[in-house]
């Protein structure tokens, strides 16, 4: 929200006229940004050509030569004073209008009631909040991300550019060096560069959460696992999740994880979670973008306890018990608003600053849809109602969750991965 006031005050109140400006503007502009509200004040800019004004009616009275009249500034002074004059009103225009975001997402694209939704969520929350305006691209194949990186940059009018995936990390190293004031974010990769904010997440935090519920609801005994592609990335949620279920159930089994091999593929998704299911999962945690809504279906049709991830899925059937809860959204937004700032109000201090940025349950980052402080939250979110947990399980969850914020649970990662 922008509120604009503005008053109207002649020249000769300060003892001064010119026959061309009879007046200036004082604007005060305050940008409401929710939780995080920051207040410019343009009247300095007001405050500098009242000081000019001044200061050539004091140089002109030090001059040896007298200028024409009493009521009168040399044109060179009078020249000055328009040029800031101009500049004052150039900056409020700049002030005043609204700051452009581009949204690359990952190949997935939109629907994936996930990764790339979550995301795009946060670009819209600023959208609704910070009166940004945005432009988004859905990439088909990784070799379009480079293209579209510099399209954005090229012309200059983007506040941030915000690339979804660690598959996009190749080409925005290219792209950020050739555009150095051009800011970036990237989620999931860290991208060296200081004009690029890379986003990680403890998902193995959020992850051990889930397991905890899994451990302690299966019936069977056995647990299983769909992530999307064998990397680093998702071994991390899985090992968070098997670590979770050990801790709250030490005889549960948690069967070796499967993975799709691709982000889009929902039929190869459900194919992998019967398997899982036939070798007696009773349990099935799904990290695999829009192929994990195949391994969900699969979940609804068995009738088996599912576990959702990145936004709290449990809408879509009644046996999604729980969703791992990545808030990409929550980091998109905060580095939208450091980044706009910085673009209207160069003048400032910039709170927008490259580098690593790594967040987990601690910190709000991830988490679970089920813990007692996100709960609601969801439920508004996508208008239903989760069914009730025992409160056995909450009360594990809880101590989990406490455990994780103090330290003394340390969640494993894949080897090498910090």
């Amino acid at each position: 929200m922008i509120a604009v006031q503005a008053s109207r005050r002649p020249l000769h109140l300060f003892g001064i006229r010119s026959r061309a400006i009879e007046g200036f503007k004082t604007t005060k502009i305050t940008l409401d940004l929710g939780d995080y509200v920051a207040k410019v004040s343009t009247s300095m800019i007001t405050f500098i050509v009242i000081g000019l004004v001044l200061g050539a009616a004091i140089g002109w009275v030090a001059k040896p030569i007298p200028p024409p009249g009493p009521e009168w500034i040399q044109k060179t002074e009078y020249d000055k004073l328009q040029t800031s004059y101009n500049a004052a009103l150039a900056q409020l225009a700049k002030l005043k209008k609204p700051q452009k975001v581009g949204l690359i997402l990952a190949t997935g694209g939109l629907g994936d009631k996930s990764f790339n939704d979550i995301s795009y969520a946060g670009v819209v929350k600023a959208k609704e909040e910070l009166g940004i305006e945005f432009s988004y691209v859905e990439p088909k194949a990784i070799a379009e991300y480079e293209g579209f990186q510099r399209n954005y940059a090229k012309t200059g009018e983007y506040a941030i550019i915000i690339c979804v995936g660690f598959d996009q990390a190749d080409a925005l190293t290219k792209v950020a060096t050739e555009y150095p004031n051009q800011k970036f974010a990237i989620v999931d990769m860290v991208v060296d560069k200081p004009n690029v904010a890379s986003l990680l997440f403890k998902a193995n935090e959020g992850s051990f959460l889930v397991g905890v519920i899994a451990g302690m609801m299966t019936k069977t005994g056995k647990v299983g696992f769909v992530g999307g592609m064998d990397i680093p990335l998702i071994r991390d949620f899985f090992l968070g999740y098997e670590a979770g279920a050990k801790w709250a159930n030490k005889t549960a089994t948690i069967l070796a994880p499967v993975f799709v091999g691709e982000w889009a593929n929902p039929t190869k998704g459900k194919e992998l979670a019967l398997s899982l299911i036939q070798l007696g999962a009773d349990a099935i945690y799904v990290a695999a973008g829009k192929s994990g809504l195949g391994a969900l279906a699969a979940v609804n049709e068995k009738k088996i306890m599912g576990f959702g991830v990145d936004a709290c899925q449990c809408y879509l059937y009644p046996e999604i018990i729980a969703s791992m809860t990545k808030r990409v959204d929550a980091a998109v937004f905060e580095m939208i608003v450091a980044a706009v700032l910085a673009k209207a109000y160069p003048f400032l201090p910039t709170p927008f600053k490259g580098g690593i940025y790594e967040k987990g349950v601690k910190d709000g980052w991830t988490g679970t849809c089920r813990l007692p402080e996100e709960e609601a939250f969801w439920e508004t979110k996508f208008n239903f109602k989760h069914k009730a947990l025992s409160s056995t399980v909450v009360a594990k969850l809880k101590e989990a969750r406490d455990k994780i914020v103090s330290g003394e649970i340390k969640v494993p990662r894949p080897e090498g991965w910090s």
